[in-house]
């Protein structure tokens, strides 16, 4: 299992905050659909399928709080 960028833990964090990927897009700078290539990143490195699964992994890992 393999550590996300710094960049998809931030994603992560305001996915967790209940943000959507255009809000996320928004507060970032960036366009929904580079958000989303965040998220799917992260979930391929953490093995996860899901949003939900994404955000409890990365609790579970101690990547965000």
């Amino acid at each position: 299992m393999s550590n996300v960028t710094p960049r998809e833990t931030e994603v992560i964090r305001w996915m967790a905050a209940g943000k959507t990927a255009a809000e996320i897009g928004t507060i970032l700078g960036i366009s929904p659909i580079t958000v989303n290539t965040h998220i799917a990143n992260a979930k391929a490195r953490l093995g996860v399928f899901k949003d939900t699964a994404l955000v409890a992994a990365a609790l579970r890992n101690g990547i965000i709080r």
